[in-house]
Formats: structure tokens, sequence, C-alpha cells
């Protein structure tokens, strides 16, 4: 009997190794990591705006710098509803349809305006101007070109006045582009697609005199600005820019869900804002990323929350509130926030939080604050480490002890987190008359699924562990068997 209890043991152990791996592999079969992302095609669009009287030189077809785009009357286009699609008129619009099946490189050449004259809505704050679905053929944007930098040139940048917001219907790549705000509150959503905010992005208020103050700085959303989905998933990583709020999660414009059936509430439940069920946030800043605002890993406000928080900062500057849920907490009981932190300039930054005080819903159940793989001197850490307000766990580099990192903080520096009255946030009446229904995006809603976690999903796959657990005992029990007709066989 003591034989049989050490076979199945061993045979245990060797299928419970086994359903890890598999499970390892299942998980990161098929993910994106923006950092692999490529222009899907070697086309290239030209756009820039037209001069004051309209024309743009060359041929119009945008196929080379002496001939940037030209928009035509897009055939989607209706002057005549209440809400006309504006951004269907727009180079920027026509030049992503021109790649939407093949992706490719758009060069923003001069300067592109968008305000309320390319944007969709009947809001006074809040319009959008949506890019054409072009899905995983991945679309870089730049203003670098063989060897041409027509920021220099020929002052190339993207201008964002009120009421525009730009929505991404693509894997996309930004990088060596000037991103510049007219107004405040101004917002890129990249609507769940896996996004690369590579070098050279340069984001800075059009009037001087508003420099480091963080509504006025563009933001970033890796989720929609206002249409949501069950079990989503987010990729973002932001290398370079500066930025008033960075979220992982949606913008959030106003919470409202629609009900299947009215016998059940609880069933059919169809979100319209929420990021629901099993859905997990992969958020990563590094390089000379810097954000005034706020960074937060779930839903930035309104928008609701459920599944698990993967932030990791590799470096970057951080003048903000650090945050690895938002107002909205969590929906479910069992999420997680795993914040890691392997380098980056903490030593203006205002906090280091797992979960806004007062959230609405849940706390994270568990969250863990990881400095193991730090790559910078002891103080840094401990900079960071000293406006901590609540984490579950702590992990610090090998051989490094909580006391060491206490005693490397420079003498007299003292930080504190301001209160909830000093951070700066976005107008919480900020207007939710955007469209109720966007249907290119609901369409791409059905079509996303295929952006799988490339982080750890934690508490949401409990069914999944019980199921390979069951299956490794099923597993352990086919060996013993064997193992004993071996046995068997051996004594005859």
């Amino acid at each position: 009997m003591k034989n049989f209890a050490k076979l199945f043991v061993a045979a245990f152990i060797v299928a419970l190794v086994a359903a890890l791996f598999a499970m390892s592999a299942s998980a990161t079969a098929g993910m994106t990591d923006p950092n692999t992302l490529k222009p899907g095609s070697e086309d290239v669009v030209f756009i820039m705006d037209p001069a004051e009287d309209g024309t743009l030189p060359g041929d119009g077809s945008g196929l080379e710098p002496e001939n940037p785009l030209e928009a035509l009357d897009h055939e989607s286009f209706d002057p005549d509803v209440d809400a006309p699609k504006m951004y269907l008129q727009t180079e920027l619009y026509q030049a992503t349809e021109m790649l939407a099946k093949t992706g490719g490189t758009i060069v923003i050449m001069g300067p592109v305006k968008i305000g309320i004259d390319e944007t969709y809505g009947s809001g006074s704050t809040t319009r959008d101007l949506f890019t054409a679905q072009f899905g995983k053929n991945t679309i870089k944007f730049t203003s670098v070109w063989n060897g041409v930098d027509y920021r220099e040139t020929n002052g190339a940048k993207i201008i964002l006045e009120t009421p525009a917001e730009i929505g991404v219907h693509g894997q996309s790549i930004w990088e060596n582009i000037d991103i510049v705000t007219r107004d405040t509150n101004r917002v890129i959503s990249f609507n769940f697609w896996p996004t690369l905010v590579g070098e050279g992005v340069r984001c800075y208020p059009e009037d001087e005199m508003f420099e480091g103050v963080a509504p006025n700085y563009i933001s970033l959303s890796a989720g929609h600005r206002y249409a949501g989905g069950v079990d989503k998933t987010t990729s973002l990583v932001v290398k370079s820019g500066s930025y008033n709020i960075i979220a992982g999660g949606e913008w959030g414009v106003n919470n409202t869900r629609k009900y299947n059936t009215e016998d059940d509430p609880n069933s059919g439940i169809k979100s319209t804002n929420n990021m629901d069920g099993a859905s997990t946030v992969n958020l990563v800043l590094e390089g000379t990323t810097t954000v005034y605002g706020s960074v937060i890993g779930t839903c930035r406000q309104n928008a609701e929350f459920s599944g698990n928080v993967n932030l990791t900062i590799n470096g970057g500057k951080y003048e903000c509130d650090i945050y690895g849920v938002g107002h909205t907490g969590m929906g479910n009981k069992d999420g997680q926030v795993i914040l890691k932190v392997n380098g980056g300039d903490f030593s203006t930054c205002w906090s280091l939080n797992d979960c806004v005080e007062g959230c609405s819903n849940n706390p994270p159940a568990l969250s863990i604050l990881d400095f193991s793989g730090w790559t910078g001197e002891l103080s840094g850490i401990a900079q960071a480490y000293s406006i901590v307000t609540s984490f579950t766990r702590f992990k610090f580099p090998d051989g490094v002890t909580e006391d060491q990192v206490l005693a490397a903080l420079p003498s007299g520096d003292e930080t504190t987190a301001p209160s909830n009255d000093d951070v700066t946030e976005a107008p919480a009446d900020e207007d939710d008359d955007a469209p109720a229904a966007d249907d290119e995006n609901n369409e791409e809603n059905k079509k996303d699924d295929s952006a799988v976690d490339v982080g750890n999903n934690g508490g949401g796959n409990i069914g999944l562990i019980i199921a390979i657990i069951a299956g490794a005992l099923i597993l352990a029990g086919a060996a013993v068997a064997i193992v004993l007709i071996l046995s068997k066989n051996k004594k005859k």
C-alpha cells in the first residue's frame, strides 16, 4: 500500500507539472505583445491639412510626399442626419480606410487639426473621430519618413481641440510624432487593440503657459471611450510622451447596462460601457514617458471593471498618483492587481495605491507591489516605497529587506501623498451625449476577442484552474494504472 501511495504521489506531481506547463502554453498562445507590432505592409499614405484656400499640392493620391492625400466626399457620409459622421470626410479617416485591408504607415507630414468639424456626436465637450476598422492589419502613425522629420521641415503635428477625441479601430504603432492639445481633457482611446506608443512621441499643450499643467496634455485609454464588453483584454505599451491620464481600461462616460430579460435581471446582461466578466489589463510604462495627472490600471471613471490588472513600470517620470484600480473598483470579489516597478523616477510622485480610496465596488482581493526586478539604486525603491498607501503583499530584490529600503531614503526627503481634493481629475460632469450605439465599434467588439490576455488572469480563472487540477488527477490516475500494470507484468 505504501508503494502504491508513493507511486500515486510521484505520478500526481508529474501530471500536475505537465498540466501547469499546458496551462502556461495555452495562456500564451495567440498573445499579441505590442513590442512585436510592425506595419502590416510597405504601403504608405501621406496626409496634411489643406492650405487656408482649401488646396493641397499634387494630385491628391496620398502616395508620395509631393502628393498628400486629398479627402473626397465619402459614400457613407450623410450631411442631413442629426449627427453627421464628419470624420468620414477627413484625410486621417480616409488614410486608415486606404490601409484597412493591408496595414501600413500613415505619415503626418504637416498640421492635422481635429476639432468639432472633424468629429461625430452631439456633445458639447466630447465628440469622436474614429479611424476605419483595420483590426490586425497594423498601421503605424509617424512624422518621420525616409530620413525626413516633417515636424522640423513642415510643422507636422496632430492638433486636438474641444470636443475632439480619437478612437482607433485596430492594432497601431505611434512613434516620432507630435500630439498637441489646444484645450483640456482630450483623449486617444485604443479600443482594446494592442498598441505601441514607441520612441519619439512628443505631447504638449499648444499654449506654453500651460506647460506641466496636467489637464492640458493628451490622455490615453487602452479601452474604448464609452463602449465596453465582456472578457475584454487591453495591451498597451507606452515608451515616450507626456500625458495627463493613462488608463489601462475604459475612459468612461456613463455607467449604463441593458438587460435582456425582466424576470432575471442578472441573466443576459449586456454591458454598454463596462469591462465585465474576466477582463484583463496589461499596461507597460517605460522610457521617457511622463505622467502629470494619474495612472489608472482599470477605468478612469464611471465605467465598471471586473477582472485583473497587470501594470508594469520600467521607466519614466511620474508627477502624479498611480492607482492599480480606479474609482469604480472591481466588480469581482477575487480580483488581483500586480504592480511591477522595475525602474522609473518617483521623486515627485504623489502616491502609489492598489485602489482609489472609497471606490464604489470591491477593492482587489490581492494586490502585489513587486520591486524584485528593480534595476536602479536602492534609493529609487525607497522613494517609491515611501509613498505607498496600501498593498497586501510586497516583493523586494533578492537579499534586500524592508529595513534596508527605508534606510536608503535620502535624509530629509519627506514625501506625502496629497489629499483627494488635490488630485487633478477630469470633470465629473463629462458630457455623456456620445452616440448611444456606435455600430462600427459594436461590430468590432464581436471580432476583438482574439486579443488574448498577455498577463496573469488570477482569480478570474478559478474554473480553469479547477479543471486543470482535475485533469492532473485523471492523468495521475492513468499514470498509476500504467505503473501497476507494468509492475504486475514484471512479476509474471
